[in-house]
């Protein structure tokens, strides 16, 4: 009889002590193991200097399409020292990227050919005031705060070190953009003998980190 209680609690002990379900792969799971992405965290840092979105342009960006295409938001600044009033300018932005050509075994890249367009906004009362009273109504027909553009450019980059093994490298990205926008196309149309296109195009160089 002693002998069966015996046996009878260890089979008891075996089960109370077990571990539940799943908890063997658990422990399995390599280390080095980080949670998924979750779906809206961004997939680059953005920083940018002039190119008609700002004086210094900064902001976050995901990448689609199998890397070729790059959706930013921005978020640029014009202080007063360079425009007739401070501009807050926040800008939706798309690249698109057809080709990536390697550069050697050190991971360099370049991708020769960037055509994009975006869409900003701009925050600034002094708009309007610089407006206001000064003209007949109707003189100024298009928006002072809402702006579209075009650019095409390229870019050339670097990979990082990968922030775990096997996982693929960070990039971080030299970027140039040639562009314009509907009010400076506008004005060279109505006046191509005063006007130059370089006269109405923008250039803006530029920053881009993968987290």
């Amino acid at each position: 009889m002693r002998r069966f209680f015996s046996v009878c609690g260890g089979l008891l002990g075996s089960v109370l002590l077990a571990p539940p379900p799943g908890a063997a792969a658990q422990t399995a799971a390599p280390a080095d193991t980080l949670p998924a992405r979750r779906w809206h965290a961004p997939h680059h840092l953005v920083g940018q200097f002039a190119g008609g979105q700002g004086l210094i342009t900064a902001g976050v960006g995901y990448r689609l399409n199998r890397n070729r295409l790059d959706l930013d938001l921005l978020a640029g600044y014009v202080p007063r020292r360079y425009s007739i009033t401070p501009m807050g300018i926040f800008t939706a932005k798309a690249t698109f990227m057809p080709w990536t050509v390697p550069l050697g075994p050190r991971g360099w890249a370049v991708r020769p050919l960037a055509l994009g367009g975006y869409l900003s906004y701009t925050a600034s009362k002094g708009l309007n005031a610089t407006q206001d009273g000064k003209y007949p109504s109707g003189y100024y027909w298009w928006s002072a705060h809402g702006r579209v553009g075009g650019f095409l450019g390229g870019r050339i980059a670097y990979p990082l070190p990968a922030k775990r093994p096997g996982a693929a490298p960070r990039l971080v990205s030299l970027y140039y953009e040639l562009g314009t926008n509907d009010l400076y196309l506008a004005s060279w149309w109505g006046n191509p003998r005063g006007l130059s296109p370089l006269d109405v195009a923008t250039l803006g160089v530029g920053l881009k980190l993968d987290l």
